[in-house]
């Protein structure tokens, strides 16, 4: 679930017509794009204990919570609970069109796969997409060109037919890259209406990208790849250096993740797995922001990734081959940035750490995006 707003305690009883007013409100903003499915063997008050938890992990916003009608506003529609057909209690989604009412149901049935498996191999949505058809919000994309972008990092716009989905709210995406040499094994809805995901020889690897730069004219999708030894993308996207217009098709699911940042103070570092997404978020930031920025690479500087900064943050380059630590330099930063919004993309151990001294410091969840985007080897591997 996404966060969104301040945290609102559930809804105090409403009179009948306040109820109306909110009925109201839904409807002019997400009929018909809803849904429901049936929740067998779990109670309402159960279900509802559940997703109250998550509304104030995320800091949610709760606008109905009564006579077993619970509805909570996401950065992406509306999620919740109503009466079922055959059970007591139906998960619920809403949404402005069917793109976002499929990833809600996606990701409304993946939180029931984690905590209860058994119910969510059960769920049937009202409506939506035939089991084993593509998801709708996945898309086939040619590779239009690729080009080197300073020493460790290549170029690479994708055109597809319609990126229109591909906006500022979510600047994040799946890369679904079939193996190479074999038959191409796509994703497709499962009956719950999750995205499943092939397994064995044909499964895609699916790595989650930034959209450094969508174009809606010519429907291009331009991404940064950071080259480093045993990457299949980085070795994708080698293999495409160089030429123009070629035609290998691969698959955009999406959009997903965070969107844009809206601060006036921030506290930002990323080490080059990163890089893409910092970038992006930069150029969106206001002119007035102030704060500190943190970019860490092999040696610093010297990997010549085109980053603009805004003139109210310090800009700190840290170079690993000289002992520099992110991590450890954004700790040391923590004090001065009371105020700020932070984020931070990473090793997902320094990431871990940050998350814990955040929390001991009592930080506002709302204020933080901290993202392990990969993991150091276990010793001895």
């Amino acid at each position: 679930m996404s966060r969104i707003g301040p945290v609102c305690r559930p809804a105090k009883r409403k009179g009948v017509r306040e109820r109306h007013e909110v009925a109201l409100r839904m409807k002019d903003l997400f009929d018909p794009f809803e849904a429901t499915s049936d929740l067998p063997s779990i109670s309402y008050g159960a279900m509802r204990e559940l997703i109250m938890i998550r509304v104030k992990s995320s800091r949610l916003k709760v606008l109905q919570d009564e006579e077993r009608h619970l509805t909570v506003e996401t950065a992406h529609g509306l999620i919740g609970l109503r009466p079922g057909r055959n059970t007591e209690a139906a998960g619920y989604v809403g949404a402005v069109d069917e793109h976002w009412l499929f990833v809600l149901k996606n990701e409304v049935t993946q939180l029931m796969q984690r905590v209860m498996p058994e119910v969510a191999a059960e769920m049937r949505w009202s409506n939506g997409p035939k089991a084993g058809s593509l998801p709708p919000n996945f898309d086939f994309v040619t590779v239009r060109e690729v080009t080197e972008l300073g020493p460790n990092f290549l170029r690479v716009t994708l055109q597809g037919e319609d990126l229109s989905r591909h906006q500022d709210g979510s600047i994040h995406f799946r890369l679904v890259q079939p193996p190479a040499g074999g038959a191409p094994h796509w994703p497709t809805v499962a009956a719950n209406g999750a995205v499943a995901w092939p397994e064995g020889d044909g499964a895609p690897h699916r790595p989650v990208y930034t959209a450094r730069r969508i174009d809606h004219r010519t429907n291009t999708l331009i991404m940064d790849v950071y080259l480093h030894d045993g990457g299949r993308t980085s070795e994708w996207a080698r293999g495409h250096l160089g030429t123009v217009g070629q035609r290998r098709v691969v698959g955009v699911l999406g959009p997903t993740g965070g969107g844009l940042l809206d601060a006036d103070r921030v506290l930002m570092a990323s080490d080059e797995t990163g890089f893409p997404a910092a970038a992006r978020l930069l150029e969106s930031l206001p002119d007035t922001v102030t704060g500190e920025l943190f970019l860490e690479a092999e040696n610093g500087a010297d990997c010549a990734y085109p980053i603009s900064v805004p003139s109210g943050l310090k800009l700190t380059w840290l170079a690993r081959a000289s002992g520099d630590d992110l991590g450890r330099a954004t700790l040391q930063a923590l004090p001065h940035h009371t105020g700020s919004k932070i984020w931070f993309a990473g090793e997902r151990a320094q990431a871990k750490t940050l998350r814990e001294a955040l929390k001991a410091a009592g930080r506002d969840a709302g204020d933080l995006r901290i993202s392990g985007f990969w993991a150091k080897p276990a010793e001895g591997h």
